[in-house]
């Protein structure tokens, strides 16, 4: 992580032995992009970069004691090596906006036509607001898919994956094509429905192909996919290309993690659109707390027990990027306020173990576990066992998706909308309202839910702005959040 704190770019990656590793030295960045796509060596880097070959072995030498990358020997060549990445890469700030176009829209068409939100939407909405905060999920949504399938592999496996595609592509009357030609090509097409939020729907399952290529089609593929969506969200085409390289086995690179703590915490939050990194405690502190509410200087310092000048400073340079401005109604002494949108953060420094991960994958294989509940249930795990939270980013999901249903229907009732928000929530979790005036909802998880907390921040977030959207501000808005068979609320939010 750089000195300063903070970054815009940067690459976040779980390995073997070290944890959780954050990489922003900008060489880095691009030698490890390359690495997705090619085997790279020291003398090609430097060549390609018009840099000295030692700068490209130091920063190379880094990434190998962190356990990001491996190095091996050429085939042919004894005397000189070659390097790959051997961590998972869980999220970057490398976006693409394809990501996210159309969506959101066509996600909450299906539950506003079917009258209820399934697993399948759960990963649309929730993955489509991390997109568009600026945080790239899609290589960790690549090794969820590599987790679920590790071990698999074959001329037999290949075949009951294409089975599978079409498996859940009929009912939904989209025609799939798969290719291998050059890579992988998929191209599916709805005549009718907008089907643009399957990208990040189906990223686990290429990135299970992906592991396990060169046992199914012949040949390795890269790490990495292009996405082109057309014709009104009707057509999705994706493209793997095949990895550069000597031939090897991915079989003997895939990853047994032993620990996953961070070694620094750190959080992230969507500025402008750009999903920044901060380490800096100071700074993490200030944004947190202005999270839950507007402070001054003066109670910035009493609730962080931190001298007045250091947080200062780092309000400063936090207003100077556009991340909290100070409000010029907010009377003496002016309070500062929260601009930027909160996407995660870890705990301090805990050691976490597998949890149930080994057991979700047996489930899935088995197939006591639906495709899109094991994604889910395997992602929330993992950033459970590394412990990362994204609890604080759900109402601004749930904004976001209130702002989307209000586009196509401006007219709908403010009762109706309260309702819809309640649709929102698939099962077998559920969510009622107990009252209209002042409105109070109640969300029940069940025993096997996927969820923490999300779903009540995700309604309480859409009622609020929803309402405000249709009748100004003012409404009282209580979102409660039961686990089954509980008495004591897991999570009470006021508006």
């Amino acid at each position: 992580m750089s000195d300063i704190g903070y970054s815009s770019e940067y690459e976040v990656y779980l390995t073997e032995d070290n944890g959780v590793q954050i990489v922003t030295n900008d060489l880095s960045l691009q030698i490890l992009k390359q690495m997705r796509f090619r085997e790279v060596s020291p003398t090609e880097i430097a060549a390609a970069l018009n840099i000295s070959k030692s700068t490209v072995q130091g920063n190379i030498g880094k990434l190998l004691r962190t356990g990001i990358v491996s190095q091996e020997v050429r085939v042919g060549d004894a005397r000189s090596a070659v390097f790959r990445v051997k961590a998972a890469l869980l999220f970057c700030s490398d976006t693409d906006v394809e990501w996210q176009l159309y969506a959101r829209s066509a996600s909450i068409d299906r539950i506003m036509s079917n009258g209820l939100c399934t697993s399948r939407e759960d990963l649309s909405l929730y993955g489509v607001s991390l997109t568009e905060s600026g945080l790239n999920i899609v290589q960790g949504l690549f090794n969820v898919g590599e987790a679920l399938t590790k071990g698999e592999g074959g001329r037999e496996w290949w075949e009951k994956m294409l089975g599978l595609i079409d498996e859940q592509c009929a009912p939904y009357g989209i025609t799939a094509t798969v290719e291998c030609n050059k890579g992988l090509n998929l191209k599916f097409v709805s005549k009718e429905d907008d089907i643009s939020d399957l990208p990040l729907i189906v990223v686990p399952l290429i990135g299970g192909i992906v592991a396990n290529a060169r046992s199914s089609i012949g040949f390795n593929l890269a790490h990495d996919l292009s996405l082109k969506v057309s014709d009104k969200g009707r057509t999705v085409e994706m493209h793997v290309p095949a990895f550069i390289g000597q031939d090897f086995d991915y079989e003997s690179t895939k990853r047994v993690v032993k620990s996953f703590k961070a070694e620094e915490p750190f959080a992230i939050y969507s500025i402008n659109g750009k999903a920044t990194l901060f380490t800096n405690p100071t700074m993490m502190g200030i944004l947190d707390n202005l999270t839950n509410a507007d402070y001054s200087l003066n109670d910035l310092e009493e609730v962080m027990n931190i001298p007045k000048p250091t947080i200062y400073a780092s309000l400063m340079k936090l207003n100077s990027m556009g991340a909290v401005a100070l409000d010029p109604d907010s009377g003496v002494p002016k309070k500062y306020t929260l601009l930027a949108d909160p996407i995660l953060y870890t705990e301090e420094k805990k050691e976490y173990g597998r949890g149930m991960l080994d057991d979700i994958v047996a489930r899935y294989k088995s197939g006591s576990l639906d495709y899109y509940s094991a994604v889910i249930s395997f992602s929330m795990e993992a950033i459970a066992c590394m412990g990362v939270h994204f609890d604080k980013m759900l109402i601004r999901s749930g904004r976001n998706a209130a702002s989307t249903v209000l586009e196509k229907r401006p007219e709908i009732e403010p009762q109706e909308l309260v309702d819809l928000a309640c649709t929102m929530v698939s099962l077998p979790d559920k969510a009622e309202v107990i009252t209209y005036l002042p409105i109070r909802v109640r969300v029940t998880l069940a025993e096997d839910t996927l969820w923490e907390t999300w779903p009540g921040d995700f309604v309480m977030g859409f009622i609020m702005e929803g309402l405000r959207r249709l009748l100004g501000d003012g409404y009282k808005i209580q979102v409660e959040t039961y686990r089954v068979k509980e008495t004591t609320p897991l999570a009470l939010l006021k508006s």
